[in-house]
């Protein structure tokens, strides 16, 4: 047997490994764009299902949970309030908006881009921030939140 005839007994697992190899590419690409492109534009650029007053969304949360769940549980919540606290804790930047009571509020975990939107804010300023809301633990629960400044303006 020739040497050329070896490597021709040998190309169907060649052509195996090219496609596995290009099947990872292309999921790679995928993951990449999905990250880069797509998730990074994520809420900031969606208009929310809703929009609706800290007080008014804790206040359907402490009446009937399931009932709010159902509404607004990953659903892009846009919520206007009164900046009760700010937080750097465990590296998380998070604004505290004002409930309808001391002990149940609005907790809105910011996108990692919103640091500058953050630091130009105090507490008691009115601001409207847009997340996706995960539920209710005592607090009202937004992830991935986005300050809207133009309506901070009005």
């Amino acid at each position: 047997m020739s040497f050329f005839e070896m490597n021709f007994s040998f190309s169907p697992m060649i052509k195996k490994q090219q496609v596995f190899i290009k099947s990872g590419l292309v999921l790679l690409f995928g993951f990449l764009c999905y990250y880069f492109f797509i998730d990074t534009k994520g809420i900031k650029s969606l208009e929310p299902h809703f929009s609706i007053a800290s007080e008014d969304l804790v206040e359907l949360y402490s009446d009937n949970e399931k009932k709010a769940d159902n509404l607004y549980t990953n659903k892009i919540v846009e919520v206007y309030g009164t900046v009760k606290e700010i937080s750097y804790l465990n590296d998380r930047k998070t604004i505290i908006l004002a409930g309808n009571s001391e002990n149940s509020n609005i907790i809105c975990d910011l996108n990692e881009n919103q640091l500058n939107k953050l630091n130009q804010l105090k507490n008691n300023q009115t601001v409207y921030i847009k997340g996706i809301c995960k539920g209710y633990l005592k607090d009202v629960i937004l992830l991935d939140c986005y300050i809207d400044t133009l309506k901070n303006n009005e």
